[in-house]
């Protein structure tokens, strides 16, 4: 008799256990997803900001859009960044402080949230990837 009781009572903890668990992980994919949804949704208005971050901050020197040239002729594109490295690695150096070896830029500083509209505004300058 105590086996059975005390199975049944096992089971039951198990059972209860594992519809929590199921719970949580489906709220948590359920967060994820409205989060992603949200994400891609506010994505014009991140692009939008970050190209208002480098019109105020970088285009007396660099190319900031699709066409044209850089005020100051040594300054890159910012159009052809992507093609030199990943412009996600500039995120750690928009927030900790971008430096560069020419003496003519200064040293900029953006918070986490600029700098991932920074980021967001040159992915957008970005060609479209081509099948072969």
């Amino acid at each position: 008799m105590y086996f059975t009781v005390h199975s049944r009572r096992r089971w039951s903890e198990i059972a209860t256990k594992a519809t929590i668990q199921f719970g949580l992980k489906l709220f948590v994919g359920i967060v994820v997803f409205v989060g992603a949804a949200h994400a891609s949704a506010s994505e014009p208005a991140t692009t939008k900001r970050g190209h208002d971050l480098v019109s105020d901050n970088c285009s007396v020197c660099h190319a900031i859009g699709k066409t044209g040239d850089s005020p100051l002729a040594a300054a890159p594109h910012f159009r052809d960044l992507h093609q030199r490295y990943d412009v996600e690695f500039l995120m750690e150096a928009l927030v900790e402080g971008i430096t560069t070896a020419h003496p003519e830029m200064p040293e900029f500083r953006f918070s986490s949230p600029d700098a991932a509209a920074i980021v967001a505004y040159l992915k957008s300058l970005e060609e479209p990837k081509t099948r072969d």
